[in-house]
């Protein structure tokens, strides 16, 4: 972010959070940012699990994007990819590529450590990521916790490298002062229950959505798209995303999003995410106009949608498209908020979209922030439309993707609907949770399927 040049198209969402809580210009918050790095260590059992490798990579996309002094790796040589990702790739060329720096990277105080695997000698304030399928999450170093899943695949993963690399730069930055006492998680299966729990590790998975319309691909149509691409699909050349979105990619979008890069800045979000889902296999087709009250699904068009909206009047109008089954996220706004995720699925539910969003009140300006971005000749109509921005990045957006696709694996695979999933992640205390009591494998039954593949085990 170049800030002679600053305006809402290249505003770096996560600078704002710094500003405000360091009471720094968008200069010295930069600066500030640029200090920050990423250390990920990894033992040999990264080339024996897909929640372990799904959270490497996450961690790699996520932590490139608000810690700006680099992300460094540490990894056995040449690991064998256990995910559906193009080019017949090491895991190793695969987070190099995503712009993880392959070297070592001693502790200091700018810098927050992650380890895929038990470390002999963590350094202080450290995380061990601890995954499978259905659940995944963070403990001390130190600690030592094991999960006795039969379930692999990438969802867990990225829900505890979001965890990591979210609860690490909260640290760091100053944004939250609590230390991580005890494990934190959540189970994808019973997002309801304490996520250690026997009950909450859920079975192998078996089906898979085939067909799926993606409204909004912003920020979190993004992170829905990461996660379910990254599932271990028999047949991705049957599987249908219909991708909706008339905006493109512009600056500002790359501290958020996880499939924009500095080179398709410019570009239709549509192509940019067709580009990422088609080099999988899948099939895309694009709409590139607004989601509105026109818009209806029909003939063999998706029975499903992921819903990344970030406004209130589209989302309005989430339960009078046609869908059977509508996922949708919102996420806090503000420096106290913007790592809080809620997680609504409609329709039937207990409260209608057009209820939730009907008054939604304009958040309060702060008049701190609008002298901090105003800049000489400025009348203070920019300052204002910046200070109004909400704080966003892509950790967060990992969360919810990873929330996002759960709800929609346990639809498939014979488990209970959450009308209603709210998790702040800073905080250590369960998420609330709303169970719809209903058959919901009934719901999707026209939506179609696809067989998950079994992931292959290389020798140890």
């Amino acid at each position: 972010m170049n800030t002679t040049n600053l305006n809402e198209d290249t505003l770096n969402r996560l600078v704002k959070a710094i500003m405000i809580k360091r009471s720094l210009g968008p200069n010295e918050a930069l600066i500030f940012l640029s200090q920050l790095r990423l250390n990920l260590i990894c033992d040999k059992t990264i080339a024996q699990s897909c929640a372990l490798q799904a959270a490497l990579l996450t961690a790699v996309n996520t932590g490139k994007r608000a810690f700006h002094g680099g992300v460094f790796v540490s990894m056995p040589h040449n690991v064998p990819c256990q995910l559906n990702w193009p080019g017949n790739q090491s895991l190793n060329q695969i987070v190099q590529g995503l712009g993880g720096n392959p070297v070592g990277l001693g502790h200091s105080p700018w810098t927050h450590t992650l380890y895929f695997g038990q470390p002999s000698a963590p350094v202080p304030d450290s995380f061990q990521l601890v995954c499978s399928g259905w659940r995944g999450g963070i403990i001390p170093a130190h600690a030592r916790l094991e999960l006795p899943d039969e379930a692999d695949f990438a969802l867990g993963g990225v829900l505890a490298a979001a965890f990591g690399v979210g609860r690490g730069f909260l640290r760091l930055s100053g944004l939250s002062t609590r230390t991580l006492e005890s494990p934190q998680g959540l189970s994808l299966w019973r997002p309801d229950l304490e996520w250690t729990s026997p009950e909450a590790k859920g079975p192998s998975l078996e089906a898979l959505p085939k067909n799926l319309w993606m409204l909004g691909l912003g920020h979190l149509g993004q992170a829905y798209l990461w996660s379910i691409g990254l599932l271990p699909y028999s047949h991705s050349d049957e599987v249908r995303f219909v991708l909706q979105d008339f905006d493109r990619l512009v600056g500002g979008n790359y501290s958020s999003g996880l499939l924009c890069e500095e080179g398709n800045i410019g570009t239709h979000k549509t192509r940019v995410c067709a580009d990422w889902v088609e080099a999988r296999g899948f099939q895309t087709t694009l709409v590139e106009r607004a989601f509105d009250a026109n818009t209806k699904r029909t003939g063999d068009e998706p029975y499903i949608a992921c819903c990344g909206f970030d406004a209130a009047e589209p989302r309005c109008l989430l339960e009078s498209a046609g869908f059977e089954l509508v996922v949708e996220c919102a996420l806090g706004a503000d420096v106290d908020r913007f790592d809080r995720v809620i997680l609504h699925t409609f329709p039937e539910a207990s409260k209608a979209a057009a209820q939730i969003w009907a008054d939604v009140p304009e958040a309060k300006l702060d008049r701190k922030l609008v002298d901090a971005f105003k800049t000489e000749g400025d009348c203070g109509i920019l300052a204002e439309t910046l200070a109004r921005k909400s704080i966003a990045t892509a950790f967060v957006g990992a969360f919810a993707g990873a929330l996002t696709a759960g709800e929609l694996l346990r639809a498939f695979n014979g488990g209970v609907r959450c009308e209603l999933i709210q998790a702040h992640m800073r905080h250590e205390s369960h998420p609330g949770v709303v169970v719809k009591s209903e058959n919901y494998m009934n719901r999707i039954a026209r939506a179609g399927f696809n067989l998950a593949a079994v992931p292959q085990r290389l020798a140890a």
